[in-house]
């Protein structure tokens, strides 16, 4: 059954040696009664009578079930071997994301729950592991909450405007590691340009006597700088507890700097040794950059940058949420930067972990917004702030990522305009500074699009066609930076807060049609009568935001086609619709 295998290693930029693809066919079944529970599914597999291609979800093609049908509860279950030569060593079982209440079990045992649709979650199994065949179990809860983060996945069991096919349970890569008990469990790599130094934030697992960090970063496999640190095994003063967390800074003199245009990347393996015994091995990479905002323009490595970015939704016709390769990543971010973009925003989406790797890779800024909920409540905004931080935790050390998104267009906090909800405000206050205490190296926009707070960016939406039209509107808003000057009728700024000199980029326009495509879905405004009336339309409307002196950057909507939205420049397939050099001179301007 199985057409496509994801056997790639899953985690591209942590790496360990040893591990074990869990991808490929699974038992499966819906579980609409919800009986699963009752009937013991997790010790009896045989219910599940389906069977089903994993990474991939039941909605899609990739599958092997290819059914649209809304389906809120699911189980999986697949038996497994441990390699021989893992005794010994703690087993963990790692899953690249599952949509969106997953219980796991193996052998019958319950080992762990996670929530949230987005982001990895492990656990140790060790000690429920038998000699011989083991069995995974998961059930998966994936209801249309309006109160769960859910992003462009339709909440009404019908496909329609901008809201997409569902994706439910497991749509990124299982695996198995071996490791030891006392390992590495998060590294947070903080590239310093100005003191020339890589600033490395380390956790462990626990600690034991006698720990010590050795760091090797390397260029085209010539050493760069390498330093021992012995790991603290006193007792915090404070609170009493162990000092499993600590910083590491490494000396990167004269450094190559990362940028789109030169992606220079230096490789760093982290050991943790007891004497001479490696307990873990990591390897991973990091780029030396900055990304900054003053005096109204977003600097990169200290240096003013313009960013040329598109919008990108991450959709494939096969895999919806997931790709069948990773050469697909690739092969968007290629040309994505032959189009003449030198950034993306990845929209309403957390994306597979290669799609970083590639843009680190490759030379892409990435804009990483966290999938919305439809509506506010209390438990809304936990949920959506519980897994912004995994994801946020999840990406940090990428060179691409320059800006982190936890709101657009006021999606899930509709009520910031209504004086009786103030915690509205709050919420959105809240993330913009809790994603700041996870990450400080990195720019903010708290609400892009309109009905902005706190930002480190001020971000505009509009969609018109027309290039007087765009210029009119953008000098009423110059005139009143909270006058509702664009046509989705909304305020830039929120009417409590003053504009502070923050940089200024429109992050939504264009979304060109043509009229070919008019029967198959929609785009914004009147279409274009064919392809170069398309191109000629964007190279007017790019021009009138490249003759704004205080615009410093763009997002154009979109990559590609997304089932009935059909404004890409890029078709369903992520093939160009008309020639890439075409693109490029209309992105880059007269």
């Amino acid at each position: 059954m199985t057409k496509y295998i994801r056997q790639e290693y899953p985690r591209p930029d942590l790496v360990r040696d040893r591990w074990l693809s869990l991808n490929g066919e699974w038992s499966f079944d819906f579980d609409d009664a919800d009986q699963g529970l009752r009937e013991e599914w997790a010790r009896n597999s045989s219910y599940l009578d389906k069977v089903i291609n994993v990474p991939f979800a039941y909605q899609t093609p990739a599958s092997g079930i290819n059914c649209q049908a809304y389906h809120p509860v699911v189980w999986y279950a697949r038996d497994f071997e441990v390699p021989s030569d893992w005794q010994g060593d703690r087993v963990l079982l790692h899953f690249g994301a599952v949509d969106y209440e997953a219980t796991v079990w193996v052998n019958g045992v319950v080992v762990g729950k996670h929530a949230g649709g987005y982001v990895p979650f492990s656990f140790d199994i060790t000690d429920v592991l038998t000699d011989g065949s083991n069995t995974i179990t998961v059930r998966v809860v994936d209801e249309d909450r309006i109160d769960q983060p859910r992003g462009k996945q339709t909440a009404t069991k019908e496909r329609w405007g901008c809201w997409y096919t569902p994706v439910t349970g497991i749509w990124q890569s299982v695996w198995l590691e071996p490791v030891a008990a006392t390992r590495f469990t998060d590294i947070f790599l903080k590239p310093d340009i100005d003191d020339e130094k890589l600033t490395i934030e380390y956790a462990l697992s626990q600690l034991q006597h006698g720990l010590v960090i050795e760091v090797v970063a390397t260029s085209d496999g010539k050493l760069v700088a390498s330093q021992e640190v012995p790991v603290p095994d006193k007792v915090s003063r404070w609170l009493g507890g162990p000092l499993d967390r600590g910083t590491i800074n490494l000396s990167v003199p004269s450094p190559y700097l990362w940028s789109p245009e030169n992606p220079f990347l230096y490789d760093l393996v982290l050991r943790l040794r007891s004497g001479d015994e490696v307990l873990d091995e990591l390897t991973t990479y990091f780029g030396m950059r900055k990304i900054h905002a003053e005096r109204g323009q977003v600097y990169l490595n200290n240096r003013p940058y313009y960013q040329r970015l598109i919008l990108d939704q991450g959709y494939w016709v096969e895999g919806l949420y997931t790709v069948t390769s990773i050469d697909e990543l690739r092969k968007d971010v290629e040309l994505t930067k032959a189009m003449g973009f030198s950034g993306t925003r990845k929209h309403q989406k957390i994306e597979d972990p290669y799609f970083y790797y590639f843009c680190d890779k490759l030379g892409l800024l990435v804009w990483s917004e966290m999938p919305a909920c439809y509506e506010y409540d209390v438990q809304g905004a936990e949920r959506l702030r519980r897994e912004w931080t995994e994801a946020v935790l999840r990406d940090r050390s990428h060179p691409s990522i320059i800006a982190w998104v936890p709101i657009n267009e006021s999606w899930g906090v509709d009520q910031l305009s209504s004086k009786v909800m103030p915690e509205v405000t709050a919420h959105l206050m809240a993330l913009y500074y809790h994603t700041k205490s996870i990450d400080p190296t990195r720019l903010v926009v708290s609400n892009d699009g309109w009905e902005q707070a706190l930002t480190d960016m001020l971000t505009i939406h509009e969609y018109t066609q027309d290039a007087c039209d765009l210029k009119e509107r953008y000098e009423a808003f110059k005139q009143n930076r909270h006058k509702k000057a664009f046509s989705h009728g909304r305020p830039t700024l929120l009417p409590e807060f003053d504009y502070d000199g923050a940089p200024i980029l429109v992050t939504e326009f264009g979304g060109v049609k043509v009229e070919e495509q008019q029967a198959e879905g929609w785009g914004y405004g009147k279409a274009a009568v064919d392809y170069q009336e398309m191109v000629q339309r964007i190279t007017d409307l790019v021009d009138v935001l490249l003759e704004q002196d205080e615009v410093v950057g763009y997002c154009y909507t979109q990559l590609t086609d997304v089932q009935q939205e059909v404004n890409g420049l890029l078709d369903e397939n992520h093939n160009p619709k008309v020639d890439v050099e075409l693109c490029r001179a209309a992105f880059r301007g007269k």
